[in-house]
């Protein structure tokens, strides 16, 4: 089993990540994913060795539709996703618009976008087709983000990884980890 059918079936056997996705693929159409903490926490988490899932902050959903880059849109699929899982804090951003609040060339899809993010580890996400399967994607190789590192983005700034590293407090709730910059 290869890195990425690992993580496949870790979310298989997680009855609340398989709800987001289930709730996600009623609402999307364009290529969306559930990304960053959704999948690296778990991964953290499974490779540690916790029998516990270490709560998520928030759902990240991901999508690409250069037809509609409104920040209106984004809040409404939010919307209607806090409503159908009122226990789960969504936060949606279209990956199309990403590319001009950070000043890159246009994107062309969600996994350039997941390309510049600061850290390898969070640049992964899942989505799940209509008939069940799981589909997990990233810019970067399976080995690379399927370990217990947190690795810095050749194309991040030192500052900002190590500010990221230092507010997100991942290395209290994973000790093992180790920073590759």
């Amino acid at each position: 089993m290869n890195s990425f059918e690992k993580v496949s079936h870790w979310i298989a056997g997680d009855d609340y990540r398989l709800s987001c996705l289930n709730v996600a693929s009623r609402q999307m159409n364009d290529e969306w994913y559930l990304s960053a903490g959704f999948v690296r926490n778990l991964i953290w988490d499974k490779l540690q060795g916790n029998n516990k899932n270490t709560p998520l902050n928030d759902i990240d959903l991901i999508y690409f539709d250069p037809s509609n880059i409104s920040m209106q849109h984004e809040l409404q699929i939010e919307n209607v996703l806090n409503h159908l899982m009122p226990e789960t804090h969504w936060q949606v951003k279209n990956q199309a618009k990403m590319s001009i609040q950070h000043g890159h060339k246009q994107y062309k899809n969600c996994i350039e976008a997941m390309s510049f993010w600061p850290e390898l580890e969070t640049a992964i996400g899942v989505n799940i087709s209509k008939d069940g399967k799981l589909k997990i994607v990233s810019p970067f190789k399976a080995s690379e983000i399927v370990a217990l590192s947190i690795t810095k983005n050749h194309k991040c700034t030192a500052d900002v990884f190590h500010k990221r590293v230092s507010e997100k407090g991942w290395l209290k709730l994973w000790p093992d980890l180790k920073i590759k910059i």
